[in-house]
């Protein structure tokens, strides 16, 4: 048998806290067709390690009957200060209306490298003033590092204003294809993001997949049947954004396409690269 590496466990992490809430991590008050004001999760001392990996869990950002797009920027400042920018950063990533804390919101594991030392803060654009709380947690000094995939980018494809790409779903079959963009550098990993521009939602059931292509004609699998759902309360309740390793090209364009186990509601796309 060939010998197998695995990276073993992460033996540091930081979090704003420890103990459950209802109300968890901060607040972040977006601004409607622009950036809100960043608030910090992370300060340079408590960036006691260099950081591999991330979790990010986004609740508490929907209301009643009304389209709540919302989009987080994670913004870092090397210097351990609070000149926050993408440059080291993720941007657009896409939460639409988040349920409650109580009832799931979003959670995203992802494998980012943040140097210690570092400052990070949160910042977040709506169609819709209201506060949505944010919750990052800071995973480092993995057991095996020499076996530890992290990215030092990220790509964020298919972002139309405060939301995604518009895909349209097919009815207890495949949609089509629909583009989210172009690749500029490679990448090895891939996350999807669904959901809805719609004010108030129907309890169904959705699965995306995400390809890659280089002609729009033979179309690469990334993932395949990535549940999507919703209860009818104009929320999405918990929502699992998995990474998927697939190593796509520099200049090829991401797809997704949907299918509904009904008639669909308006759904939206995105996607996020990694790379590095």
């Amino acid at each position: 048998m060939l010998p197998v590496g695995h990276p073993g466990r992460f033996d540091w992490q930081y979090s704003l806290t420890n103990v459950p809430t209802t109300t968890p991590g901060v607040a972040i008050t977006p601004v409607v067709g622009g950036e809100g004001a960043y608030v910090q999760v992370c300060s340079a001392a408590n960036m006691a390690n260099d950081c591999y990996w991330i979790t990010l869990w986004v609740a508490s950002g929907s209301t009643a009957a009304t389209i709540r797009d919302i989009i987080i920027d994670l913004g870092t400042d090397p210097a351990g200060g609070t000149a926050y920018s993408q440059t080291y950063g993720i941007d657009n990533l896409w939460v639409p209306q988040a349920a409650a804390a109580v009832s799931g919101g979003y959670i995203m594991s992802i494998p980012f490298f943040i140097k210690a030392g570092t400052s990070v803060a949160v910042r977040a654009q709506s169609s819709a003033v209201t506060t949505v709380r944010c919750m990052v947690t800071f995973y480092g000094k993995p057991a095996r590092p020499e076996f530890q995939t992290t990215a030092q980018y990220v790509e964020s494809k298919g972002v139309s204003g405060n939301g995604g790409t518009p895909v349209t779903c097919g009815n207890a079959a495949e949609g089509s294809w629909t583009s989210l963009g172009a690749t500029t550098r490679p990448t090895w990993g891939w996350m999807l993001a669904s959901g809805h521009n719609v004010g108030t939602t129907t309890a169904i059931m959705y699965f995306f997949d995400l390809a890659w292509s280089n002609d729009a004609t033979n179309y690469w699998p990334i993932l395949q049947n990535q549940p999507h759902h919703n209860a009818g309360t104009s929320e999405t309740t918990t929502s699992f954004r998995n990474l998927w390793y697939a190593e796509v090209p520099a200049g090829a364009t991401i797809y997704a396409r949907g299918s509904c186990s009904t008639t669909p509601q308006t759904c939206e796309c995105m996607a996020y690269g990694f790379g590095g």
